[in-house]
């Protein structure tokens, strides 16, 4: 089997062919690349490359890409994956998709609200001083109102005090419903005041309650391409400069080589477990590793990548740079084994350098790297002073490498397993670069090894990477992009609505010391105009609860927030609308940078319509069925059903049940009572979310207004100085929603917006309650093999799907809420690529 290359032809009749020295062959459509498939009309013409194999193209695709097999949908497709079963979508996950490879299969379980510019200076929105809580004032309202709660779907309240709930070998733990004395389920007052919290501030657009500065304001970081990494050049920090190590190349414009790569080859791992004691790995006399930083001695031979058109040093000997210098004889068997895909320029020479190590931290990597420069007539080495702003920018990625991976490092410490330890399985663990786990690594200290980018005119170094294919960092930061009027209020005279009602603790706000302009500005806190009472469960136990086995039902995997995709979370303004779908190509114009906004508020919309069998049986594993909605809830049954990824539960909330509580309120405006009672009396079939487990369809409650009894202070003294007070009818309840209505139109409408419903932040909070239209299911993103909707995946990996998105053909926002179509399914390329390794030895 060899590797050979001709030109793609199409017949006036559509029928492919290849042409190969005057040869004329039509290869199978199986052997066609999907790439190819995808642009046949485009491609015609061009050069492409194919196994040869009897006489046959096989495995053809273009050149210098990986072969990606076709899917079956390629040769028929006819029938439509679509079925309704009731008022659900159902989608057979063995089909393969139709014609149109768009389809949108899912919503994401979060998205946002939209929070624009708040009205400061607006009298009853906008900001000001808390009222004083040692009288009832004459014009504001106090009382009670009595509230139903009624659980729509299960509630996840688990009891995590400490020893209440079981922790296995993996830290995988196993929680019990939380109960009180009477055997119902016990939820907290708190927990009910943080669910309205959050609502007040979305429908009141008030300042963010919780955006701790030290939480936002570091910019993110994203991966950069590896055609990228390319234009980064190695480098050595020696004598207060940053020496540049080019190898045998000059640095092109663009900051690529004029010639072979920078950096030589070290061959080091081989094998699915990366081994480093099999012959390939090049380690000095004695069988020792080189290790990171040491200066060494080394043959090298230029080698050709035929598949990608590059060269590159390879070394073939090593040796510490003090030990007597390598040599090469003629019965050598180190020399570089040549492949179809490497082929010898015959070219040895004899380097000195520095040992690069940053350990097997991807599945496909097979050497390490030694820096080194040679001089010659051609080119001289460059070097450069490092500046402050050289050690804020190395520390800033350092810090930030540290910081994303606490938690898996963190788990790695619970394991006994070492951080540059690549470890094999499903999945396959890569080891941590040093530089992740190198406390020291976050200064630029003498001898450290880096890739440096420079600036565009080449006179100095614009940034600097302790690894070839890096992070790079968005413009500006969250905190940077998120407008000051929603920013955690610094002060008592800038409370806006949800702190003065819910009550405000200083800390947020990003300032250690402000300017104070009054006295009570020196205050701290705020205690609410709220008190919560205890909430009762008024359903019968058995109502109530549904208990499980003792190992509990297997909780799917919560995936962590990704807020470095600039795609969900980026917003086109401040005024948080979704950018459009493709409008930017890279991450870096889609990410966060001046002149954009944040989405907004981070909510999790109701899971409409799901079937009436959906939560029975949650012990039992559905989520392998042939056709959808699948048990999304449920972790699939594998053999990593518990681990520290995921919880079980041993019982829940059932749907259905049913609790009461008071609302006592002290000294409220009118208006600050209606956005109150509208959060408690929502249009019909809209809900609010409580509890855990909101991203799987867990925690949709219905809140109603049992009774209220509710006065002025006016009306109280009437009532405190009368033997025979006189009852008015109840009509506050309505006016003041109105007011409410009426102020956020005043304050946020516009001429072509005159419905108190199509306020953006309030459109989108009712789509939220009310939960989408369109039969689609709810779940985290997923990316398959064939790019077809199926079940979930045991190991979650919602990651992919992000990876995959950044391809061409991809590359979605998430729509604004109120007119949110959906996401597809994409191609898992990565499978593809593994499989196709896997075959090919």
């Amino acid at each position: 089997m060899e590797l050979r290359r001709g030109t793609l032809v199409l017949s006036k009749k559509g029928r492919l062919g290849i042409e190969m020295d005057g040869r004329h062959m039509n290869p199978a459509r199986s052997e066609l690349s999907q790439s190819i498939v995808d642009r046949l009309k485009q491609l015609d013409g061009t050069e492409v490359e194919f196994e040869f194999v009897n006489g046959q193209p096989k495995q053809v695709r273009e050149v210098g890409s990986e072969f990606l097999p076709p899917t079956k949908s390629e040769t028929v497709q006819k029938y439509d994956l679509r079925k309704k079963r009731g008022n659900r979508t159902m989608l057979t996950h063995s089909q393969n998709r139709t014609e149109d490879p768009q389809k949108r299969d899912f919503h994401n379980p979060y998205n946002f609200i939209p929070a624009p510019p708040r009205k400061k200076d607006d009298p009853d929105l906008g900001d000001d001083m808390p009222i004083d809580q040692d009288q009832f004032h004459s014009d504001r309202f106090s009382g009670r109102i009595r509230v139903s709660m009624k659980a729509m779907t299960p509630l996840l309240v688990p009891d995590s005090s400490l020893g209440h709930f079981d922790e296995n070998n993996d830290k995988h733990k196993t929680f019990n419903l939380l109960k009180g004395s009477d055997g119902k389920p016990l939820i907290m007052p708190s927990s009910i005041r943080g669910m309205l919290r959050s609502a007040y501030e979305a429908v009141t657009n008030s300042r963010f309650g919780r955006f701790p500065k030290k939480d936002h304001d570091k910019r993110l970081a994203y991966r950069m391409k590896p055609k990228d990494g390319l234009q980064l050049i190695p480098a050595r920090i020696e004598n207060g400069a940053i020496q540049l190590l080019t190898g045998t190349s000059s640095i092109k414009q663009d900051g690529t080589p004029d010639g072979p790569q920078y950096a030589a080859w070290l061959p080091r791992y081989r094998g699915d477990s990366k081994v480093t004691s099999m012959p390939y790995t090049k380690k000095y006399s004695g069988n020792i590793l080189p290790k990171y930083g040491e200066e060494v001695d080394c043959l090298v031979e230029l080698v050709e990548n035929t598949f990608n058109n590059f060269e590159f040093w390879s070394v073939i000997k090593i040796e510490k740079a003090k030990s007597p210098a390598p040599s090469l004889t003629f019965a050598d068997e180190d020399r570089f084994r040549e492949s179809r895909k490497y082929k010898s320029k015959g070219e040895i020479r004899q380097i000195r350098g520095f040992v690069c190590v940053t350990n097997a931290n991807i599945e496909r990597k097979h050497d390490e790297r030694v820096f080194f420069f040679s001089p010659s007539k051609h080119s001289s080495q460059k070097s450069f002073q490092i500046k402050m702003a050289h050690r804020e920018k190395w520390r800033e990625f350092i810090e930030n490498s540290q910081d994303i991976h606490q938690a898996e490092l963190k788990r790695r410490d619970d394991k006994k397993e070492g951080y540059d330890q690549y470890i094999t399985g499903d999945p396959v663990r890569p080891a941590f670069s040093r530089h992740v786990y190198k406390k020291e690594a976050k200064e630029l200290q003498e001898g450290t090894l880096c890739y440096v980018r420079l600036t565009e005119a080449q006179d100095d170094v614009e940034a600097l990477f302790p690894v070839m294919i890096a992070r790079e960092f968005y413009q500006t930061s969250p905190w940077d992009l998120l407008d000051r009027s929603l920013l955690p209020a610094s002060k008592l005279s800038k409370l806006s609505p949800a702190d003065r009602v819910f009550g405000w603790v200083s800390g947020d706000s990003g300032k250690s010391k402000e300017s104070i302009q009054t006295n009570s500005d020196l205050q701290s806190a705020v205690r609410g105009l709220l008190r919560f009472g205890p909430v009762t469960c008024k359903s019968p136990v058995a109502d109530a609860i549904e208990e499980f086995s003792a190992e509990g039902v297997p909780l799917a995997i919560l995936a962590a927030p990704k807020p470095q995709q600039g795609r969900f979370y980026v917003a086109k303004s401040i005024y948080g609308e979704a950018q459009n779908d493709s409008q930017y190509k890279d991450k870096d114009k889609v990410g966060y940078s001046s002149g954009k906004g944040l989405r907004g508020r981070k909510v999790y919309p109701h899971h409409k319509d799901l079937p009436t069998n959906y939560w029975e049986k949650p012990m039992e594993d559905r989520t392998q069925q042939e056709q959808g909605p699948w048990q999304e809830y449920r972790r699939p049954n594998s053999d990593k059903l518990r681990d520290d990824q995921n919880h079980s539960i041993r019982g829940w909330v059932k749907p259905g049940c049913w609790f009461e509580f008071d609302i006592n309120v002290t000294n409220l405006s009118k208006l600050e009572l209606g956005a109150l009672l509208f959060l408690l009396k929502l249009p019909e079939n809209h809900f609010h979310r409580f509890g855990g487990g909101k991203p799987l369809g867990f925690g949709s409650v219905r809140l109603e207004v049992m009774d209220s009894d509710l006065m002025t202070g006016e009306d109280l003294q009437k009532k405190y100085s009368s033997w025979t007070p006189e009852r008015k009818p109840d009509t506050i309840t309505e006016d003041a929603v109105i007011r409410f209505k009426d102020a956020i139109l005043r304050a946020y409408s516009n001429n072509n917006n005159q419905v108190f419903e199509k306020i953006s932040f309030i459109r989108a909070f009712l789509r939220s309650c009310h939960g989408f239209d369109d039969d689609l299911p709810i779940h985290y993103p997923r990316a398959t093999e064939r790019g077809y909707p199926g079940p979930p995946n045991p190991k979650g990996e919602s990651f992919k799907w992000f990876v995959a998105n950044e391809t061409r053909s991809a590359q979605y926002a998430l729509d604004d809420l109120e007119n949110d179509k959906g996401l597809p399914t994409l191609q898992d390329h990565s499978s593809r690529f593994q499989g196709n390794r896997r075959r090919n030895g």
